[in-house]
C-alpha cells in the first residue's frame, strides 16, 4: 500500500550483520539488475513480478526526469532511504482455461498418438495455455514504500499484505542482503520493545535475547553471529 493513499498499515523489520554504514555506492552494486523494467502489454508470461523504482522524494527536484535513470543517491531522505517496489499481476481465469484446455486437447486426440504419458500430456497442455492467455492479460499494478533508516538497521514497510511481505523480502535479499551479508527479519511482539543496538552487539544481550534470535527465522543473508544459548 502506497503512502499516498492516505491510510496504511506496517511491517517492521530488523537488519542484522551490518558491520559499517554502507556507502551509497555500495548500496547501488546490485541495484540496477533489479530495478522494474517498463511493463510490458504483451511479452510477459509471469503471474507475479516485481522490481525497484524510483520513489516519491520530497527532497528531489527533477522527479520525472529521473525515473527512466536513477539510483540510491536519488532515495536519500533524511535519516534513510526511501524505497518502492511495483508489483505487476496477471491472472487467467480458471474458466477459460479450462475451456480452452479442453478444445486443445481434444485437437490433440486427433493427432498421431504420443510415447509421453497421458496426464505428462495434459500438464503441457495446461502450461502452454496458461502462458499464451498470460500473454494475453493485462497486468494489474501497485506499489509498496519502505523507509530504511540504516543506521539503526530499521525498515518500516508500508504494507501487512502477504504478497507484498514476500516480494519485499525476496527483493531486499537479492539487492542489499546477500551482496553485504545482511540479514533480515520481521519484528513482531515481544521484539519490538528490543532496543535495536541490543541486535547488533552480541557482548550486551542476555538469554533471553539470545533465544529468541536463535528460533527466528532469516529471511535473508544469515543469521547474526552469536554462540548457540544452552537449552
Amino acid at each position: 500500500m502506497s503512502l499516498q493513499n492516505g491510510s496504511f498499515s506496517l511491517t517492521r523489520y530488523q537488519v542484522l550483520g551490518r558491520k559499517k554504514r554502507l556507502s551509497v555506492a555500495e548500496m547501488n552494486q546490485k541495484l540496477h539488475g533489479f530495478q522494474a523494467r517498463p511493463i510490458s502489454l504483451q511479452t510477459a508470461a509471469r503471474e507475479i513480478d516485481y522490481g525497484w523504482v524510483l520513489p516519491d522524494n520530497p527532497e528531489l527536484e527533477d522527479f520525472i526526469e529521473r525515473q527512466t535513470a536513477w539510483d540510491i543517491s536519488d532515495c536519500l531522505y533524511e535519516d534513510g532511504v526511501l524505497l518502492r517496489l511495483r508489483i505487476e499481476r496477471r491472472s487467467v481465469p480458471g474458466q477459460l482455461l479450462q475451456e480452452i484446455v479442453k478444445q486443445r486437447w481434444s485437437e490433440r486426440d486427433n493427432q498421431q498418438d504420443s510415447e509421453e504419458p497421458s496426464r505428462v500430456l495434459k500438464k503441457q497442455v495446461v502450461d502452454e495455455v496458461k502462458e499464451e492467455l498470460l500473454r494475453m492479460s493485462l497486468p494489474s499494478v501497485s506499489y509498496v514504500d519502505a523507509f530504511w533508516k540504516d543506521q539503526e538497521d530499521r525498515i518500516y514497510l508500508f504494507s501487512q499484505s502477504k504478497m507484498a511481505r514476500e516480494a519485499f523480502e525476496d527483493l531486499f535479499g537479492k539487492t542489499f542482503g546477500k551482496p553485504h551479508k545482511l540479514g533480515l527479519f520481521q519484528l513482531v511482539p515481544p521484539l519490538l520493545g528490543i532496543h535495536p543496538e541490543a541486535w547488533q552487539n552480541p557482548a550486551e544481550q542476555n538469554e533471553y535475547l539470545q533465544r529468541i534470535v536463535h528460533t527466528l527465522p532469516v529471511r535473508s543473508g544469515r543469521a547474526i553471529e552469536t554462540e548457540a544459548p544452552p537449552f
